[in-house]
């Protein structure tokens, strides 16, 4: 730090799937698995005051998405359980990821009014009135910095998720309102540095930088990924923390004449090393205890480590579509690539696991389909998730699926990735119909035939531990091969 120059702190969250408590976190040793307990927002709340104390106030902590959905009492409450240990924690700027709407826009409206600090977001419109859902930017002063900060969150809330998620809404790239939000900050604001807070993920982040000039820090979120060292393009630097609330991030900046002359970046692990912050322990306790009884409600046990961090297969995954496929005797079990869900260790399964399993408690429907059609689905889901330009990735992991197998190629071009397709062993018959049963029915498109089972999926899981604890879900490494 030099004479002249000034020091922020930037402090991020992003992806903390409302994980109030401590959790196991996956972590690799010498290519084989290993878990770790921490997280928990009692420490993160410690942490942020020592951050606070250390700088004098010259920090910031800002959410960059998904933190109100995706835990038992999230979906029960709506998200109201949530907020008031946001705002306890003193979160003091966020962006909305694309699971903030998942209880829909007006209930979306109802938390904002809630909460202490400022919801931003540059690319999310009302279609009646093409008014801005959001104020799209927002200017603090930090240690004599006056910074620009602009929100942007991702657009597969009006692509790939159910409708009544962005009912009313319209989102864009951000590709043409963020440098006219970028401008009115450095020309209108005096904006010296611009801050994105970000859900759109990592790879549609650094395509942003890329063609929107002007951006110092991007603060990312909605992919899960763990930088241990921020990423620079150009003049910018990008960071993002993990998720389930495992991580924070700070960035500390050395500003000078307009600019970062320079920084330091850590990750830090939420581990047990940390004590937890007592008024923020009483607040989670006094914010669970109504859910506490049926959150530690046993369904069963799990003789495999339950985990998502897998692009191609996951053993959670495999646990849901087994259990599609017993409870409905269908060919083929789809289930949604989800990237978020903390791991459940060999042993208990309570009701809370299975919650933040599977969220949205979908239900499950058997589907009529040709061989043709589930390869034009996985065609479809292939170039979701491996599209070549950056800004049509639509995040999430490959589709989870038992009773199929598929040899693809990822670099191909869309609609040329999958080689070959079995079910049950034999190869897929373009003309012939199979039975396909599927939660929620969000990545088969234009579905026909499909008859409801009268199930939602944590009631087939139930059922599923019920028959078969302790389960079985290893990987297989064969329902999808890289070719």
């Amino acid at each position: 730090m030099t004479s002249n120059s000034r020091r922020v702190t930037l402090i991020q969250q992003n992806d903390i799937h409302a994980h109030l408590e401590p959790h196991w976190e996956l972590f690799w040793n010498h290519g084989k698995p290993a878990y770790q307990h921490g997280g928990g927002v009692a420490r993160t709340a410690a942490l942020v005051k020592q951050i606070r104390a250390e700088t004098n106030g010259h920090c910031i902590l800002v959410d960059c998405g998904d933190a109100i959905h995706g835990t038992a009492p999230a979906m029960w409450t709506e998200g109201a359980a949530i907020v008031p240990v946001l705002n306890h924690l003193g979160v003091e700027l966020m962006t909305p990821g694309n699971w903030e709407f998942g209880f829909g826009p007006r209930v979306l409206r109802e938390r904002v009014a809630e909460m202490n600090f400022p919801m931003i977001a540059c690319n999310v419109e009302r279609a009646d009135s093409g008014e801005h859902e959001f104020s799209p930017s927002h200017v603090r002063e930090i240690g004599g910095v006056r910074i620009g900060f602009v929100g942007i969150t991702s657009p597969v809330v009006t692509r790939t998720m159910p409708k009544a998620f962005g009912a009313g809404l319209r989102f864009s790239n951000g590709l043409d309102s963020l440098p006219r939000c970028i401008s009115k900050l450095r020309r209108q604001e005096q904006a010296e540095l611009i801050v994105l807070v970000s859900h759109m993920g990592l790879a549609q982040d650094i395509e942003l930088v890329k063609q929107v000039q002007d951006i110092d820090v991007v603060l990312s979120g909605h992919t899960h990924d763990r930088l241990y060292a921020p990423l620079r393009f150009g003049k910018t630097l990008l960071v993002q923390s993990g998720f389930d609330g495992s991580f924070i991030g700070r960035l500390d900046l050395d500003v000078q004449n307009q600019h970062v002359c320079d920084y330091t970046h850590r990750l830090i692990f939420l581990d047990e090393s940390i004590a937890p912050d007592s008024e923020m322990q009483t607040l989670v306790q006094t914010q669970l205890a109504p859910h506490r009884e049926r959150m530690d409600e046993v369904v069963g046990q799990t003789a495999t480590a339950l985990e998502r961090m897998h692009v191609l297969e996951a053993t959670m995954d495999n646990l849901i579509t087994d259990a599609y496929l017993d409870a409905t005797g269908a060919d083929v079990a789809f289930s949604h690539g989800w990237r978020y869900g903390s791991p459940i260790l060999p042993g208990n399964v309570t009701m809370a696991d299975l919650w933040q399993m599977i969220p949205t408690n979908p239900p499950l429907s058997l589907v009529e389909m040709t061989g043709a059609r589930i390869r034009e689905q996985i065609e479809a889901n292939l170039e979701q998730v491996f599209a070549a330009q950056a800004l049509q990735q639509q995040g999430g992991y490959v589709i989870r699926v038992s009773g199929l197998q598929a040899r693809v190629r990822v670099n191909n071009p869309k609609g040329a990735r999958v080689q070959e397709l079995e079910i049950a062993g034999s190869p897929v018959r373009a003309d012939r119909v199979y039975r396909v049963a599927v939660a929620g029915g969000q990545d088969i498109k234009n579905i026909e035939n499909k008859t409801d089972t009268g199930k939602r999926a944590i009631d087939v899981l139930c059922e599923y531990f019920q028959k078969h604890s302790p389960v079985r879900a290893e990987l297989t490494h064969t329902k999808f091969v890289v070719t």
